[in-house]
């Protein structure tokens, strides 16, 4: 699906006359249709770590504490506890909150156990590395859509760009929004919209988790290691 046909599936379920453009088109509707249509995007890019977003960096570290220039332009957000030392087999557990990270600092701890914060774009790793080690890390990318070559953009650019986030949800949420914003009736739309958020998230992570990584490597782990969900459709419907 593309963005023109996720509007055409908006409108024949909302009852309104398809635009004949989206990008770039005047009408009320069409200026809607796309801005709800980024909307929707960004919040579902926000709400879950899905599969087809994630990617793994690999770099090298630098002596010291703060590591520069690592990470990506699609950068969005870490994936929880999937930082690690490949070198020295360790993880790297955080991002950790600021509070956390100037008690280490002040108090001067040695840690038994790297711990990283992320501020100013930079990555600050305690205890410092030497340098030279094999650092690796998931994140989840900014850009939920592309365009019709497969250029990964973080907004809608062309009618005929499409969804890398499944198409099916988008649709849903734009029916929600769109209701939602205009005053009408929204109730089933919002159940719609969140049975299929649910329905999709709960195929991509396994419910199944017998076994904490931190039984298996020892390392002191905050979860089990799974891309955490780190909000939900539940907060705004």
């Amino acid at each position: 699906m593309t963005l023109m046909t996720i509007c055409n599936a908006v409108c024949d379920e909302i009852g309104i006359v398809r635009p004949a453009t989206i990008i770039s088109n005047t009408s009320d509707d069409a200026q809607k249709l796309l801005r709800l249509a980024n909307k929707v995007g960004n919040r579902l890019m926000k709400s879950f770590p899905w599969q087809d977003l994630r990617e793994e960096k690999t770099f090298t570290g630098i002596s010291g504490s703060e590591q520069t220039s690592i990470l990506p332009d699609d950068f969005d957000r870490f994936v929880p506890e999937t930082f690690w030392n490949r070198s020295g087999g360790k993880l790297i557990t955080g991002p950790i909150n600021p509070i956390e990270w100037q008690t280490i600092k002040a108090l001067s701890y040695t840690l038994p156990e790297y711990k990283f914060v992320y501020r100013g774009n930079s990555i600050y790793i305690t205890p410092d590395l030497a340098g030279g080690e094999t650092l690796v890390f998931e994140y989840v990318k900014k850009t939920w859509c592309q365009s019709s070559g497969g250029t990964a953009q973080s907004a809608w650019a062309a009618d005929n760009d499409t969804g890398v986030i499944d198409e099916e949800l988008m649709t849903l949420g734009i029916i929600f929004e769109f209701l939602d914003a205009d005053g009408q009736p929204s109730q089933r739309a919002a159940a719609q919209y969140l049975e299929y958020f649910n329905q999709l998230t709960d195929n991509e992570i396994p419910a199944a988790r017998t076994m904490l990584a931190a039984d298996i490597f020892g390392g002191n782990r905050r979860d089990t290691g799974a891309p955490g969900v780190q909000s939900n459709l539940v907060g705004y419907l």
